[in-house]
């Protein structure tokens, strides 16, 4: 799941990358059933146009069932 970039797949199946749809302050909860294993990247790139060329730091927050 890919909640930091937008990349549009065109009629002709050609990848477009354009300005993302999240935005500072938004956030996102999830809830896991069972074990899992979370792997997280916000797009540390600096030449890349999804992040405005200026990456800024992810926040993540785990807690136990309950406690939110």
């Amino acid at each position: 799941i890919n909640w930091y970039m937008n990349v549009p797949v065109e009629k002709d199946g050609t990848l477009g990358i354009v300005d993302g749809l999240s935005a500072p302050g938004l956030s996102l909860t999830l809830r896991a059933e069972r074990d899992v294993l979370v792997l997280v990247s916000n797009c540390p790139q600096i030449n890349n146009p999804c992040n405005g060329f200026d990456p800024t730091e992810v926040e993540m927050t785990i807690t136990e069932a309950g406690t939110a």
